[in-house]
């Protein structure tokens, strides 16, 4: 079995430049040139255990920024009435402040019609308030 050492801080910089560059388009081949290792050494850190973290970290911090943008899309759609992006937000948020399951949902929009009819300013208003914590969520039996 072969013994498995911890990277030093040199290599995990290598390894967080080779993160930022190969996101820029460089191949690992370039960067480990770069830096006078062979894309082999480069590979076997970065398939480390610590190398796992650090990638799983460095994707962390990258799609960060992202998710601003995408409960901004996300409260747009929904605003717009789409049944769809309303069911994404439910599933999201489901287990957080007890949201309605997809049984429930599916039973009241067919109740309501509202996939023909399409939704009312009111109803519109309310989910908006929901999302901002305005108004307490009730259950819909």
């Amino acid at each position: 079995m072969e013994k498995v050492r911890p990277l030093t801080g040199k290599q995990k910089q290598i390894l967080k430049e080779f993160f930022e560059r190969s996101v820029a388009g460089e191949t690992m081949e370039e960067v480990a040139s770069s830096h006078g290792i062979s894309r082999k050494t480069l590979s076997t850190w970065k398939n480390s255990k610590e190398g796992k973290e650090l990638h799983a970290n460095f994707r962390k911090e990258l799609s960060a920024n992202d998710l601003e943008i995408f409960y901004e899309v996300l409260k747009e759609k929904m605003a717009a009435g789409s049944f769809k992006h309303m069911e994404l937000y439910a599933k999201i948020h489901r287990d957080k402040i007890g949201l309605i399951d997809k049984q429930e949902i599916l039973n009241t929009t067919d109740s309501d019609n509202r996939v023909k009819s399409g939704f009312s300013s009111e109803d519109i208003s309310e989910l908006e308030a929901l999302i901002n914590d305005e108004l307490p969520l009730q259950r819909v039996k």
